[in-house]
């Protein structure tokens, strides 16, 4: 009947309004769980740093403050707009209107920068925001971030020598900023470990308009008259570009084209003058030789010592096996070598590395010590047990210890630089620390009148 059929299309129509509801809540939802954890994570370690510049006193250290949050504003945004977009064929040029609160907030922490008290905080800060360009990053975010944490913590260790014992207000300034940043690099090693994880399902990023709870800074009447002449700008480009095209045309009329017979430099040159000029040669670089190795490749025993001399890349591997039971009474010295990789396998006394330039070593363990002298570029593993590591005239050398020979080994160093020490922490992610050398030296007099001299590392090695 007419009734009934009413009645069934009625409840089809709230059917039907049911399921746009609940699609509706489903899309709230998803997009609420697309959002970027930053924004949590960034407030919690902003709001202190900003606390910390209020704290300070003086408009100087407050406009840090603002200029850093405006920053972090503008790198959430960005975030936004990747999760609700999908990533552009052009990344990053289709996304500069995005990153340009950034670079707005990076331009003025530059230009704030002012000779004064306040000028290792400003620059502090100007070099921390920085890390706003790990947005536009591929791959790699995360060292970048790295890489201006310690840019900043170069001025911030000025303020720190300063103040040390004076004012923990100036400490804090420091140290929550730092914290700031820090903080920073796990988030990105968890959601953007590649570069800003974009919505693969997500709209156009020319088109994306950031909602209320993310708003853009509004633009500035200047921007929008430049944005009105922009057409007209285009049209004077073209009309000046058209004038340099007849300009070209004038200076070329009436010379006449000449053939390829005509053309000296080509084979087809029919000319009765003389032969084609030949072409001048073409300058190759002489390839500097290298100087370290001074003679044949060497591997020999001479008593109780292996002698490795004169290796190279070309050598390959370089292997010295020592037997299990006699070994620990021999040494190794490896001399002369140049971008070599020397491999040591079994318990020796000891392994010294001397003259080389650019190389490797391996070993499994040594009784006494390893050591290097008058070397560059060197890279050495420990995968047993060394109880010493001497350097002396080094420049520039990598070591990797085991958790098995971490609790014993030393290092004694001289005249040296560039030195690394790699081993692994509590969870067994590797971490490097560098080999200090930079000391303080402080004369006094003892409590019996006698001159005497104490040494401390620097500062800069204790942050």
């Amino acid at each position: 009947s007419g009734v009934g059929t009413r009645a069934t299309r009625a409840v089809q129509r709230r059917k039907n309004q049911s399921k746009r509801a609940s699609s509706h809540r489903d899309g709230d939802a998803g997009a609420r769980a697309a959002r970027p954890r930053v924004a949590v994570a960034g407030a919690s370690y902003l709001e202190p740093f900003v606390a910390a510049c209020d704290a300070l006193g003086g408009p100087e250290a407050s406009a840090c403050g603002e200029v850093v949050k405006e920053g972090w504003a503008a790198m959430r945004g960005f975030i936004v707009a990747a999760a609700a977009c999908k990533k552009p064929a052009n990344f990053p040029g289709d996304c500069l209107a995005l990153i340009k609160p950034c670079q707005a907030a990076m331009k003025k922490a530059g230009d704030a920068v002012r000779r004064g008290d306040w000028e290792c905080h400003q620059k502090a800060v100007s070099e921390g925001i920085q890390c706003c360009a790990w947005l536009v990053t591929s791959p790699g975010p995360k060292d970048v971030v790295e890489s201006y944490i310690g840019g900043q913590d170069f001025w911030a260790n000025k303020i720190r020598v300063k103040y040390k014992k004076t004012e923990p207000k100036q400490i804090a300034f420091c140290d929550t900023f730092k914290k700031l940043m820090t903080e920073l690099m796990p988030y990105i090693k968890e959601h953007h470990l590649t570069g800003v994880t974009f919505n693969p399902r997500g709209g156009d990023v020319k088109a994306f308009a950031p909602s209320a709870e993310a708003p853009a800074p509004a633009p500035k009447p200047a921007a929008a008259a430049a944005a009105g002449s922009a057409p007209s700008a285009k049209a004077g480009l073209a009309s000046a570009l058209a004038g340099l095209q007849n300009a070209d045309d004038l200076q070329s009329k009436g010379l006449k084209k000449v053939s390829k017979d005509q053309q000296t430099w080509r084979k087809e040159y029919a000319g009765s003058d003389g032969p084609a000029p030949k072409a001048a040669p073409k300058f190759k670089p002489v390839a500097r030789k290298q100087t370290v190795t001074k003679g044949e490749p060497k591997k020999t025993l001479m008593g109780k010592k292996w002698l490795v001399e004169n290796q190279t890349k070309d050598c390959g591997v370089v292997t010295v096996d020592l037997d299990p039971a006699e070994g620990h009474k021999f040494t190794v010295y490896i001399a002369c070598c140049y971008e070599a990789t020397i491999v040591v396998n079994g318990k020796c006394n000891g392994v010294t590395l001397d003259a080389s330039q650019k190389c490797q070593v391996v070993f499994d363990s040594v009784i006494s010590s390893f050591e290097v002298v008058n070397s560059k570029s060197i890279k050495v593993q420990c995968k047993g047990t060394c109880p010493s590591v001497a350097i002396d005239k080094t420049d520039g050398i990598l070591t990797y210890l085991s958790p098995e020979t971490l609790p014993i080994t030393s290092f004694l160093t001289s005249k040296s630089s560039d030195m690394q020490v790699s081993f692994p922490d509590a969870s067994g992610e590797m971490v490097e620390a560098p080999i200090p050398e930079q000391f303080q030296h402080k004369a006094s007099l003892g409590a019996d009148g006698k001159p005497k001299l104490t040494t401390d590392v620097s500062d800069l090695y204790s942050h």
